[in-house]
């Protein structure tokens, strides 16, 4: 038989034990919540129909070469699509240093928008080349190349095979 006094000192130490560990599981949910809720009002952003204009009329760009698609949408020539284009490039930045420090899933931002960030990736990703090299040097949008890759990862981890169309969002018969 345990003697009583023994199991005086031993129950405090449980129901401290049980605290903390109820603690840490409400903390770690806590956090899981704030990291979904700072996506969706991200994602909500680029959801609505402003954010699609924006993201169509961007993704609807067309030019032959780096001085032809500065000579129609360089902030020098044409302020509205500049700034149109830096705002949807920043979004998807924004996504990338969220990935990037641990505070929102890869698999979280894939269901919601992977195919949208490696279609815009892969049609901006030889204009920001080039603009790191002219103008903001190697790190300029590094995080949306990072959340780029990730998406890419996580398409083929999930065996996915889809390429982005070569005509983007536009219909072709």
């Amino acid at each position: 038989m345990v003697p009583l006094d023994q199991v005086i000192y031993v129950l405090p130490l449980l129901g401290i034990a049980v605290s903390i560990l109820y603690y840490a599981m409400v903390l770690r949910n806590s956090n899981r919540t704030r990291a979904a809720q700072l996506f969706m009002s991200l994602h909500n952003e680029m959801v609505k129909v402003e954010g699609m204009v924006r993201f169509l009329d961007t993704m609807y760009m067309e030019w032959d070469d780096y001085a032809d698609f500065e000579r129609k949408y360089g902030s020098d020539n044409n302020p509205k699509a500049y700034a149109q284009r830096l705002s949807l490039w920043n979004s998807f930045n924004n996504y990338g240093v969220l990935l990037k420090k641990g505070l929102i899933d890869p698999e979280m931002i894939y269901d919601a928008a992977g195919a949208v960030i490696i279609m815009s990736w892969e049609k901006w990703r030889p204009i920001i080349i080039e603009q790191r090299a002219r103008y903001f040097g190697p790190n300029y949008f590094e995080h949306w190349e990072h959340l780029a890759t990730i998406m890419r990862s996580t398409q083929k981890r999930r065996g996915i095979t889809w390429e982005p169309p070569e005509t983007g969002f536009k219909f072709v018969e």
